[in-house]
């Protein structure tokens, strides 16, 4: 599942784009999907995601296959909750 936020508070105009399970291809898929550069993919922090803006970041917002939350703070919430949990 791809999660977005819509606005992202810090960078105004920009929103991310992650994966429930990371994977690196549903957001290569999405990223060729809404016209996005190939810079716009991240795989830094143990969180691959995108960074969108203008034209892309609206296509995806509209893209059905995305689920949008208003606020970076819920984004990161449901995909910490979508992680496996660490045994230990």
């Amino acid at each position: 599942m791809l999660l977005m936020d819509r606005d992202n508070l810090m960078v105004p105009g920009w929103s991310h784009v992650l994966s429930s399970t990371n994977d690196l291809a549903e957001l290569d898929a999405l990223r060729e999907r809404v016209g996005a550069p190939r810079r716009a993919f991240h795989l830094r922090d143990g969180r691959p995601h995108l960074d969108l803006k203008l034209e892309a970041r609206e296509r995806a917002l509209a893209d059905p296959a995305v689920r949008v939350f208003d606020s970076t703070r819920e984004l990161l919430r449901h995909w910490a909750a979508c992680q496996p949990r660490r045994r230990g």
